[in-house]
């Protein structure tokens, strides 16, 4: 890609409800040289965002406003202009697949912030080929989607490697605690899910390595659900305590998995017995049963139209969502427990927390802010080894972690320590 291109960075979708806090987060932690815009299709709203940026006491520059159709033509031209786009623009599945075809075929690194499966697996059949090929590093499902378990389960690997010297086996992580609710955009892409795919298309698209580059190895041994977690959502992780059935797990698993597919064939391999299961944590046995019944009960409501018509009335509307001031007191924790793979009876056992003082759509534009600073400035992370393609937001590695850290997102790991039991691994209370 050539360093003559006219911007460094260009966010398209900036008026919408996560393109706002993401371009608040570029103007304010991002180089004050950076050259960008902030792109759309309402002028207005774009020049309103841009002069609000601006502090009345700064002498920094708001970013140009560009007016862009998400057509082929202009989404192509407007590729050509930057060295990375950053999209916001939701339901991606409606108005995603251009612009990530233009960015593969013009060579122009790319990141969002979906959590569309389905629609992800289609952009890596058709432009995997091409964004390698271009050296175009494309990393989807960069933000709460699904950053703190793909990092999670890097950080938890390279633990286990640096200090047991071994490969890792199963992995469980959790959201442990989180306070924040779902902006417009995310229920309309939720819904626009199976507005587009049948039960039978979502349940094989979401399937452990349905974007995986590669499957394990058939000697590896399944480990089979017990009778308990499926008839009762219960499970108990030492660790962990009770779990129950996340939501967005099946996107995580996915995207984890793909960071194994893509790794495997390195030196940060997690190894061939990997497995990745995401949980939320909840208060007791009680409440996992009914967590668990409740979500079978309410699930097959989401497969009637009026039902999917309904809701979006009855919550925030597209490319809106809870106001700063309901935000700015909300957070979330990620914990994991990563086994180390060794032929013991008991296994050594890797702990990683990653707590976030701030709204998980704030996160996000960290998380997406903090990624454009890598891929803009760094040449060492596996994504740039790799040349471009298709990529996760592990394959950035250690200096995601630590620009994630200097962004204010607490990220530790430890070995797990029996003698610890009933008490916090992470506060030892």
């Amino acid at each position: 890609m050539t360093s003559k291109r006219e911007y460094d960075l260009i966010l398209l979708g900036a008026t919408g409800y996560t393109g706002i806090l993401t371009a608040r987060y570029i103007f304010k932690s991002l180089p004050p040289d950076l050259k960008w815009a902030i792109a759309g299709r309402n002028k207005g709203k774009l020049q309103q965002l841009a002069q609000s940026l601006v502090p009345e006491s700064s002498s920094r520059q708001p970013p140009h406003t560009l007016i862009v159709k998400l057509d082929q033509t202009e989404l192509n031209d407007l590729a050509k202009r930057t060295r990375l786009v950053i999209s916001t623009v939701g339901p991606f599945a409606l108005f995603g697949s251009e612009t990530f075809a233009a960015c593969a075929r013009n060579g122009t690194h790319y990141l969002d912030c979906t959590g569309e499966v389905p629609w992800l697996k289609d952009m890596i059949q058709q432009h995997d080929p091409v964004a390698r090929e271009n050296g175009s590093i494309m990393i989807p499902c960069c933000g709460f989607d699904c950053v703190p378990s793909d990092l999670s389960t890097w950080v938890a690997a390279n633990y286990i490697r640096r200090h047991f010297g071994t490969q890792t086996g199963r992995v469980d992580v959790c959201i442990h605690s989180v306070q924040g609710g779902i902006s417009g955009g995310t229920l309309a892409s939720v819904l626009q899910a199976f507005e587009l795919h049948s039960l039978r298309h979502l349940y094989k698209a979401h399937a452990p390595y349905s974007l995986s580059p590669r499957r394990p190895a058939p000697t590896v041994p399944v480990q089979r659900t017990s009778i308990w977690t499926k008839l009762f959502g219960l499970l108990w992780i030492r660790q962990l305590g009770w779990m129950a059935y996340q939501p967005q797990g099946p996107v995580d698993r996915a995207i984890v998995h793909r960071s194994w597919g893509l790794l495997e064939p390195t030196t940060v391999a997690y190894g061939h017995r990997f497995e990745f299961h995401a949980w939320f944590k909840i208060w007791g046995p009680v409440a996992a049963i009914l967590w668990h019944l409740g979500g079978l009960i309410l699930a097959p409501l989401i497969l009637l139209r009026p039902i999917r018509k309904l809701l979006p009335k009855l919550w925030y509307e597209p490319g809106t969502g809870a106001s700063q001031d309901k935000i700015e007191k909300n957070w979330f924790e990620y914990r994991c427990v990563a086994e180390a793979d060794t032929a013991t009876k008991v296994k050594p056992k890797a702990l990683v927390r990653m707590r976030y003082e701030g709204d998980a759509y704030i996160f996000t534009a960290a998380a997406l802010g903090e990624a454009a600073r890598i891929l803009l400035w760094q040449k060492d992370t596996w994504a740039h080894n790799f040349g471009g393609g298709v990529l996760t937001s592990a394959t950035l590695g250690d200096h995601y972690v630590s620009q994630l850290r200097a962004a204010g997102v607490t990220i530790e790991a430890r070995r797990d320590d029996p003698a610890l039991r009933g008490k916090d691994p992470f506060t030892n209370v």
